[in-house]
């Protein structure tokens, strides 16, 4: 079977649960309680079922996910200027699997959801991320996102940067 992208459908719930704790591990080792360090199936489904999620997969299963919102969720709006602005899309959550970080997962699955975004009417799309996370951070940065905000969600250890980029107009 070839590398496959798709939406998420409810039956990955359980696989895609189990790439989100081996992605984001080595963040929880740092201390960084980001949601996806433990996440049960239920919020899983919940999360990915909020906005447009897709998964990235071969004959061993998933190894990549991207999750983006439009408009961002109310609880994100409440804590962010940025993410009241019209237009906006969110980059809510992306994840690939350490064993095949390095080979293009990410970029793949970002051009999907910009695609997504662009259709959809967007005009910038936006994320946050934990400020210590530095090489999340850079990997934004080389994405064009530039860091605009800073804001603190309830329950973390970690203040987060909000970054945003800008969206061509469709031709």
């Amino acid at each position: 079977m070839d590398l496959v992208l798709r939406r998420f459908a409810t039956r990955d719930a359980s696989a895609l649960t189990a790439l989100l704790h081996r992605a984001y591990a080595e963040l929880g080792e740092r201390g960084l309680n980001f949601t996806a360090v433990d996440q049960d199936e239920a919020t899983t489904l919940a999360r990915a079922s909020a906005g447009q999620t897709w998964v990235v997969e071969d004959e061993a299963g998933l190894f990549g996910s991207l999750t983006m919102s439009m408009p961002p969720g109310g609880e994100l709006q409440g804590l962010c200027a940025e993410a009241r602005r019209p237009g906006r899309a969110w980059l809510n959550q992306l994840a690939v699997d350490p064993s095949r970080r390095g080979t293009g997962v990410a970029s793949r699955l970002w051009a999907q959801g910009r695609a997504w975004a662009q259709e959809a009417g967007a005009t910038h799309v936006g994320l946050d991320t934990a400020e210590p996370a530095t090489h999340l951070v850079e990997l934004y940065r080389g994405w064009g996102f530039a860091e605009v905000e800073r804001i603190c969600w309830p329950g973390k250890r970690y203040a987060s940067a909000v970054m945003v980029r800008d969206l061509p107009a469709q031709p």
